[in-house]
């Protein structure tokens, strides 16, 4: 009688080894896609919440929150751009807001978000009659039309020094120089607002062909 001592072959480990990396690859995209949309809820939730406070705000006070004009912007502290020359970078970046609500306002921790990954911030412009609320740039993985998507929005990251807001606007909604989808920065935020193609402060928010 002679034992079977007859082990793995170099070939037959290198195949385990193999298909092992295979399921750890598929099991990391997974759980980057599981962690994205809840990041991405969370956010779409964090923007509808502060738009209920701003009608809240807007039936007591008769107009909303302002910052002195559609020109001026106001950011969260968090956010990485620069402060805003004509608005703020505050964590009360909804002026007046604790008039109805004690809560602390949201604070951005986007980092990887919206085009190229350039990461965006909570922002906010008004005067008083119209308004424009986004979690600019914030939006993990790919462009969408999912939840709180408007063709309303401002400048691109690295100019929230000098920001402003932007109705359908070509060089933020990918076709400056022919469309491009991954670059339209309105496909990659979560936006609310009052102002509609009929408003006193109109935006056509026809989307570009592609969009």
């Amino acid at each position: 009688m002679t034992k079977d001592t007859r082990a793995f072959t170099i070939v037959e480990l290198l195949i385990v080894i193999v298909v092992i990396a295979i399921l750890a690859a598929i099991s990391v995209v997974a759980y980057n896609g599981i962690q994205s949309r809840a990041k991405n809820a969370a956010t779409r939730q964090a923007v509808a919440q502060v738009d209920r406070l701003i009608q809240a705000y807007y039936s007591v006070k008769g107009s909303y929150p302002s910052t002195g004009g559609m020109g001026n912007v106001y950011t969260d502290a968090n956010c990485a751009g620069a402060t805003d020359s004509d608005g703020q970078k505050t964590q009360n970046w909804i002026p007046g807001i604790s008039e109805v609500s004690s809560s602390p306002l949201p604070q951005s921790d986007f980092t990887g978000t919206g085009i190229n990954g350039y990461g965006g911030c909570y922002v906010y412009t008004s005067d008083g009659s119209f308004y424009v609320l986004s979690a600019w740039n914030s939006k993990y993985g790919g462009p969408s039309t999912d939840g709180l998507y408007r063709r309303l929005g401002f400048r691109g990251s690295a100019y929230y020094g000098t920001n402003y807001y932007l109705c359908n606007n070509t060089s933020v909604g990918g076709n400056a120089s022919g469309y491009s989808i991954n670059q339209d920065i309105y496909k990659h935020s979560y936006t609310t607002s009052n102002i509609t193609a009929t408003t006193s402060t109109p935006c056509d928010e026809s989307p570009p062909s592609g969009a």
